[in-house]
């Protein structure tokens, strides 16, 4: 191993947490500071957690390996992402960042339990939301494992093993502070990086008319906007990534801690503008080694492959580090909102008092730790990498919480009985769709479930309205009435 680059690594596996644990060392002390950074994060900090937090090796490794395999229909698909970047800032984030900061609410659970007024959200909500972040957790450990591996030489054992003691030390102890400054120089790392690869990439295959030339002499199709792509799997990934960026209960944090109505503003164009650029650059590190004739034994190498084979090595090296920065801002937000949550959300209730705030805050830490070390033994596992897996669980939130989510911020009739079948039956018929559905009615396990979950919410809603109901006139009165928002 070369001292150069491991010298690199340290820095950034080691000092940059430990400059970002000790610059927000005064933001711990109480619960809304830890879980939401004292609701005073300010617009550039929003925006790169955000955009950080659903940008992983899900995009960097899955999203070029889905352009290198079925060409440019490979990259179209994150048109859906593209416009749930849009929808995320400029419609929902400036609501939630209103809704939370006036019902006071930490958690996702607890803005439903406000809304909908049942106690049942708690542990349900909690319960999924625990369930489907662990094969994301795996996901992205084994993703940045491997890379250590493969650039290093280090054994994937002690890869993981190291990787992991820092994300969840960092984790645990930081907060959503931490998480936040550490995710907008990451972030920062990333912009670099994936610059530089573009101008490489393009120079290596002569520009975006290259690239097509490339391709259509390997197979016209691979230019096509579908490419080679099944058109079920090309619109179950566009609706996850859709409705999945608002969806996500690691990246909601990032709304709740908005300091004002002013941030949601300022964020919103920095958001778009770097996470569209992120998935640009992923498309095309996917697309070169493809249009080059570079022979892959699994498609998922090929960001490896365009670190080796085509950039020079100082850029290779840069290119491990957006990687890296990009499954650590999406790790330490996923083990913070899972941690938080079986505490606020499970344990907190079932405990049936209220915790101190050193109480919750201690057990807080324990939980993220103890999921960590969980994610960390199924990384040892030998499972599937990235992009199908990583959409299954980041899909099953757009119908736990997207959808109650979306009714609660802009629909007064939304009931409780209708959220409740989102976030219980919704699952359970997403599953069996995605074993049993998919083949035979050629529809992705999201659209769906969505078409199903969707048509019972309204129809129940419209039939049991809400704004009838006694549960909803507090909160009819906090959020939706006029006066209130004024």
């Amino acid at each position: 191993m070369e001292i150069s680059k491991l010298v690199v690594i340290f820095v950034f596996l080691i000092i940059l947490p430990c400059w970002a644990l000790y610059f927000t060392r005064s933001g711990k002390k109480s619960v809304e500071g830890y879980v939401l950074g004292g609701r005073l994060l300010g617009p550039v900090t929003s925006a790169f957690t955000a955009a950080t937090a659903a940008t992983s090796a899900g995009l960097f490794v899955g999203g070029a390996g889905m352009a290198y395999q079925y060409g440019w229909g490979g990259g179209t698909w994150q048109l859906g992402a593209a416009f749930g970047v849009f929808i995320s800032w400029f419609v929902v984030a400036p609501k939630i960042r209103e809704l939370s900061h006036k019902i006071k609410a930490l958690t996702t659970p607890e803005l439903f339990v406000k809304r909908y007024g049942s106690n049942s959200f708690y542990p349900i909500v909690a319960f999924w939301i625990v369930v489907f972040t662990i094969p994301m957790l795996v996901v992205q450990m084994r993703s940045a494992a491997l890379t250590i591996e493969s650039y290093l030489g280090l054994p994937y054992f002690w890869a993981l093993i190291l990787f992991c003691i820092v994300l969840v030390i960092f984790s645990s102890l930081g907060g959503r502070s931490a998480i936040a400054y550490l995710d907008t120089v990451q972030g920062m790392i990333m912009i670099i990086g994936v610059t530089v690869a573009i101008v490489v990439g393009l120079k290596a295959v002569g520009g975006i008319s290259g690239v097509d030339h490339l391709l259509a002499q390997q197979n016209p199709g691979m230019t096509t906007f579908f490419g080679e792509m099944p058109r079920s799997l090309w619109y179950n990934l566009a609706f996850v990534y859709l409705f999945g960026l608002f969806s996500g209960p690691h990246i909601l944090p990032a709304f709740y801690g908005m300091k004002d109505g002013k941030t949601a503003r300022l964020a919103f164009p920095i958001g778009v503008v770097i996470s569209l650029y992120w998935t640009f650059a992923a498309v095309l590190i996917g697309l070169v080694p493809r249009a080059l004739g570079i022979s892959l034994k699994t498609s998922d190498q090929a960001f490896a492959v365009f670190i080796t084979q085509v950039a020079p090595e100082i850029i290779g090296l840069m290119l491990v580090l957006c990687l890296l920065a990009a499954v650590f801002t999406t790790l330490d937000a996923l083990l913070m909102t899972a941690g938080s949550s079986i505490v606020h959300d499970m344990i907190g209730r079932i405990k049936g008092q209220n915790f101190t705030e050193s109480e919750e805050l201690l057990y807080s830490k324990i939980a993220t730790i103890v999921i960590g070390i969980v994610a960390l033994t199924l990384s040892l596992m030998q499972m599937p990498l990235i992009t199908i897996l990583n959409a299954f669980s980041f899909g099953a939130f757009v119908i736990v919480i997207g959808v109650p989510l979306i009714l609660a911020l802009f629909w007064d009739k939304a009931n409780r009985e209708a959220a409740l079948f989102c976030t219980t039956v919704g699952p359970i018929i997403y599953i069996l769709w995605k074993t049993y559905l998919v083949k035979i009615t050629g529809l992705g396990e999201l659209p769906g479930t969505l078409l199903i979950v969707l048509a019972v919410s309204i129809l129940w809603s419209l039939a049991k309205p809400a704004n009838q109901q006694s549960y909803f006139q507090d909160y009819r009165e906090t959020y939706f009435s006029k006066n209130a928002a004024k």
